[in-house]
């Protein structure tokens, strides 16, 4: 009895939110009655750090939301447009059938659209040809307009024929990788401006950002920019660095600028994220509060999940908020090999999380890839 007790004061506990909306990982409201949690819809689990995530059926997953026959796509951004009641998708996609083992410097950033948000989407055109990567789509809330980040710079890939997907020599993958650019457009269809940058400044090479990559932006009302991005030591190496490892540690850092052109400025010196963190995703709900979205840390393929009250100082980034395996319909779940690049498409009238895209690899990691759609729950 004494046994029982105890564990269900240390269940208590453990799953207490302390009367804070903290304890809800800023995605619910703390009960002040029950001292538990009350979830967004799209979130669960005792402190709401769980993205709700809805079966999938089995065509949907095979299918893809973006599958354009052997091209590999990796990470979308989906956004509506009253203009011709379409939703547009912006994504990065291999040249030809070159996969994601050369990314550098065959990935280009597509346009393609859809009647429906689940997709299919369909090829529109190139927006940025070789090499343009790690787009992040958003609506300017101050005068409407879009802008595009991403990394990259003009470079002539390969081909894309088959056995022709070859790399490029380190010292010009480097300079593409740590180039993070930003586009503007007033409308989703175009014409857009060409890709300004180096928006953030690369670390010294024997810092934690030396490579300076994965942006991804929050605009204030009052015009400020906060723009998260991956840094990472040096890792581009050839026959001389016989000294520089492979597996280096991927953390994110924070920049601000007074306007989304910039200039930018490092927050910190240090990440606010560590432990392997890669591919944020950053947003504010419909309360103000912060959250990203990363995948890594040392279980890799999961989606993790921190929060902020002011964009600075933020929650370690250890709760999962989905893993690579999707739940089917049918009861039965698909298990990928990686799935990454998250990106939330918000529900047009309620700004709630309402699909979670990804890129997804079906078969052995880091080969052939397509954009993944999954639903989130809307429903209380």
């Amino acid at each position: 009895m004494i046994l029982l007790l105890l564990t269900l004061l240390l269940l208590h506990t453990t799953n207490a939110c302390k009367n804070s909306n903290l304890g809800c990982s800023l995605n619910g409201i703390c009960d002040l009655s029950t001292n538990t949690c009350n979830c967004d819809p799209a979130w669960k689990g005792t402190t709401c750090s769980e993205l709700n995530l809805l079966p999938l059926e089995p065509k949907r997953v095979l299918n893809g939301a973006y599958r354009p026959g052997k091209r590999t796509s990796w990470g979308a951004n989906v956004l509506y447009s009253k203009e011709d009641n379409k939703f547009h998708m912006f994504v990065a996609e291999m040249k030809g059938d070159c996969t994601l083992t050369s990314w550098i410097p065959n990935s280009q950033v597509v346009h393609a659209i859809s009647s429906s948000l689940e997709g299919p989407y369909e090829f529109q055109n190139v927006l940025f040809d070789t090499f343009h990567h790690n787009p992040r789509l958003i609506q300017n809330p101050n005068d409407g307009s879009y802008l595009l980040f991403m990394i990259g710079g003009n470079h002539s890939s390969t081909s894309g024929e088959p056995g022709n997907c070859s790399s490029i020599p380190p010292a010009v993958g480097e300079l593409l990788d740590t180039n993070i650019v930003v586009a503007r457009a007033t409308s989703l269809n175009g014409p857009w401006t060409v890709p300004q940058g180096p928006l953030i400044k690369r670390g010294k090479v024997n810092e934690w950002d030396y490579v300076v990559t994965n942006p991804t932006p929050i605009i204030l009302p009052n015009g400020t920019a906060l723009l998260y991005y991956r840094g990472t030591p040096k890792y581009w190496q050839d026959d001389s660095d016989v000294d520089s490892p492979l597996d280096l540690p991927e953390s994110v850092g924070v920049a601000r600028a007074p306007h989304w052109s910039g200039p930018y400025e490092k927050v910190f010196n240090k990440p606010i994220l560590s432990v392997m963190n890669e591919d944020p995703f950053a947003w504010r709900n419909t309360r103000g509060d912060f959250h990203l979205l990363t995948h890594g840390r040392s279980d890799w393929w999961n989606t993790h999940h921190s929060y902020s009250e002011d964009g600075l100082v933020w929650s370690d980034g250890s709760d999962i908020a989905t893993n690579p395996n999707v739940t089917l319909t049918n009861g039965t779940v698909y298990k990928f090999t990686n799935r990454e690049r998250p990106q939330i498409y918000f529900n047009e009238t309620t700004g709630e999380p309402a699909v979670l895209f990804n890129g997804v690899c079906p078969g052995a990691k880091y080969t052939y890839g397509y954009t993944l759609a999954q639903d989130i729950n809307q429903e209380r």
